[in-house]
């Protein structure tokens, strides 16, 4: 697997995607309820974009690229 400036930056995205979700996933599910509907919409977009950035990150470490 070569280690390209893409690759890299993938890598930071997932690194910084995954302290996002440890640090404010568990405090903002917990006032879930609370929340105007666009603030709920926002919350689970930024939730779903974390979890894909991790898993093409993950894919390019252990499979080499992610279009494969």
């Amino acid at each position: 697997m070569s280690f390209n400036n893409t690759n890299l930056f993938v890598f930071l995205a997932a690194i910084l995607a995954g302290w996002v979700l440890f640090r404010f996933a568990p405090a903002s599910l917990a006032v879930l309820l609370n929340l105007p509907f666009l603030q709920i919409v926002g919350l689970v977009v930024i939730l779903i974009f974390a979890l894909v950035i991790i898993y093409i990150g993950l894919r390019i470490l252990l499979k080499g690229g992610w279009r494969c």
